[in-house]
């Protein structure tokens, strides 16, 4: 019986796949002469797109945070919200206007942070892309010599 597990073990050990290589790349382990090595990076084209939509409502929410504030303050609210407008509803229209300069604000910084990260990433690609995005090299071969060029675009 302990034979028979053995071959039943070896059959299936044979008969297995071979595993994935490490680096999909590089099948058989050789780069082509000039190929690129490393990764092309992120281009930080969805961060842009985030920072620039969040962070410009983030500042008009700040905006209309601070009229709101403004026109709730002693002087103004009884002239803009009648007058029978009490005391305390204008402190609770000042809370508010202090809630929305304080979100604006975190939502300005926010986008401004996804901007500035998505530019970086931007310029770090444009970089790479300059870098890497034409290829040059020799061809010798019994039949061939010259240059060969590759393209990225």
């Amino acid at each position: 019986m302990t034979t028979g597990i053995v071959a039943l073990a070896t059959a299936l050990a044979l008969a297995a796949p071979p595993p994935p290589p490490s680096d999909p790349e590089s099948i058989g382990g050789y780069y082509a002469f000039g190929e690129n090595r490393e990764r092309e990076p992120v281009d930080g084209h969805e961060k842009v797109v985030t920072g620039s939509i969040i962070m410009p409502l983030g500042l008009l929410r700040t905006g209309l945070g601070v009229a709101m504030y403004v026109m709730a303050s002693p002087q103004y609210c009884n002239r803009i919200y009648g007058s029978n407008a009490s005391d305390q509803t204008c402190r609770g229209l000042q809370v508010y206007g202090l809630v929305g300069v304080g979100m604006g604000g975190l939502m300005a910084v926010t986008g401004a942070v996804f901007l500035a990260w998505g530019l970086t990433q931007r310029a770090r690609h444009h970089r790479w892309m300059r870098d890497h995005g034409m290829a040059i090299a020799p061809m010798m071969s019994r039949e061939v010599r010259g240059l060969s060029f590759g393209f990225r675009f």
